[in-house]
This record gives structure tokens, sequence and C-alpha cells, in this order.
């Protein structure tokens, strides 16, 4: 008997416990207002290197069933407007209902850059070596670090890349903002067996603001000639010959590209005429920015 009463007891509780998750069910379904987002008057500024959550300062969210949603608020995407770090921001608001409001800002990066292109050798190659221009291409992006693995290349000419002469090679990238960066570069394939020597630079593509100062020699290195290496970072020892081809005017905004041969000249102190010669080529690509 005690049995029975019990197993109705709980009967009872069961059904009062699907009732009511009915009335809340059907509350919930009823509701279809989404919440509403605000934003202050003040133009947001932050750093890239802030959190994504800075950009969330000065919104907030309210639902007309759930009271303040605030802390339901995401960023849903960033997309730059313009290379002066001016970017559009989206923020998704939801309620417990799982009513979704979506609202867009102006904010502004106050330190951005954009992407910009590196080179870990020089962009000339000698003929019938075989050569992947992306291995030596890397670019770095103030937002997303590294993103080499973004960087796609295209010849915009139309011989094919490994023949001799200079072909001008368009690179892009793109950052996780939206910006896609386009360099033109010249790539040279030269003839084999021209230069007996190795020339390093300490740079391959530098970036210039208009109007600064240029020093060629400046981005020596070190001359190589078998297993020896000469630096020359602090000058040209003797016996060494440097010529330079291709000028760079940093009061005008492009891209420019200049030759380096290094002449190391092996003397012999009987007799001139056994004297013997060894050329090192290398590039330097200048892009100077406006």
């Amino acid at each position: 008997m005690k049995k029975r009463k019990w197993l109705h007891l709980a009967l009872i509780v069961v059904c009062l416990m699907l009732f009511a998750g009915y009335r809340a069910m059907g509350t919930l379904a009823a509701d279809k207002t989404a919440p509403e987002i605000s934003m202050d008057g003040q133009l947001l500024q932050v750093s890239v290197q802030d959190p994504r959550t800075a950009l969330l300062q000065g919104v907030t969210a309210k639902d007309k069933n759930d009271g303040d949603v605030t802390s339901s608020l995401v960023v849903e995407r960033v997309a730059l407007k313009n290379s002066d770090g001016t970017a559009n921001v989206t923020y998704a608001a939801f309620d417990k209902a799982g009513n979704v409001t979506k609202a867009q800002r102006e904010v502004k990066y106050t330190d951005y850059e954009s992407p910009r292109f590196t080179l870990t050798a020089p962009l000339a190659f000698p003929q019938n070596t075989g050569f992947d221009v992306l291995s030596i291409v890397h670019a770095q992006d103030v937002v997303d670090g590294d993103v080499t693995h973004r960087v796609r290349a295209s010849s915009l000419d139309d011989t094919v890349i490994t023949a001799l002469g200079v072909h001008s090679i368009e690179f892009r990238v793109t950052n996780s903002l939206g910006e896609t960066v386009e360099l033109v570069l010249p790539l040279e394939v030269y003839l084999a067996g021209s230069f007996q020597a190795g020339l390093a630079l300490s740079d391959y593509l530098v970036y210039l603001p208009v109007g600064s100062s240029f020093n060629a020699q400046s981005y020596l290195k070190t001359f190589t000639l078998g297993t020896e290496s000469v630096a020359l970072n602090n000058g040209l020892p003797a016996n060494y010959a440097l010529r330079t081809s291709g000028e760079v005017n940093t009061s005008t905004p492009g891209v420019y590209s200049v030759d380096y041969r290094v002449t190391y000249t092996r003397v012999n102190q009987t007799n001139p005429d056994l004297n013997q010669t060894y050329t090192g080529y290398s590039k330097l690509i200048v892009v100077v920015e406006g």
C-alpha cells in the first residue's frame, strides 16, 4: 500500500516537472525579440597587440526578457577598411531563446602596418639550375605574425620564368583582416658559371620611407670563395673592389633594384700576369614607400 502511495507521488512530481518544462519551453518559443546592442559614441582605438576582447570596450547588450546580456557579446568579424588601420567590427549578441542581433562600428588600430615581404636570398638565379621562387620569399604581418604560407606568386611576363633575363613577378599576401598586399619585383636569370664566388648581403629586400638616405655599400656582408669567407661589413679589404649598378631615388616612391659585383684579385707577387680574379654577384631590391 505504501509502495503504491510512493509511486503515485512520484508520478505527480514527474507530471509537474513536465508541465513546468512545457510552460518554460512555451515561454522561450514565444520570445522572438532579439537583444539590442548599444555602443558609446567614442571612436575606439586599440593596438594590434591587444586581445580581441579589447574590441568589446564600450559595447553593451540588453534583452526585453533576459535583461543585461552583455556577457553574450562576441566579436564576429573584423574587416580592415584601409591601410591606415581603420576597420569595421561586427558584433553579435544572444538571448536565452536563441535570438541573435548584430551591430557594427568603426575602430582604429593605432599601430597597424600592412604586411611586408622579405627575401632570404637574392632574387637572382643561374640558368638551368632549377629554382623555387617561393622558397626565398617570406611575409610578416603585425596582426598574424608569419604569413609566409599565404604568399602567392605569378609571372607578369609572356616568357617562361626560367629564360635568361629579368622577369616581373607579382607577389601577393592577405592577412586575417582582409588586407591584400601586392608587390611586383624583378627576378633575374643569369648565365650559369658567370661568377666564381658567393656574395652575401645583410638584406635582399628593404623598405625605405621616401626622402631617406641610401648607402649601397652598407648592405655588404660576406664574400665567399670556396670554403673561405671574408667579412665586408666593415669596409672592403685590400685587393677587393665593389661595382654597383642601378639607382635608388628615395625622393620618388617605387621599386628599385641594385646589382652588386665584388671582385677579389689574388695577387701573384712574382708575376702579375698570373694574378687571378674572382667575382661574386648579388642583388638588393629597395621599396621606397611614399
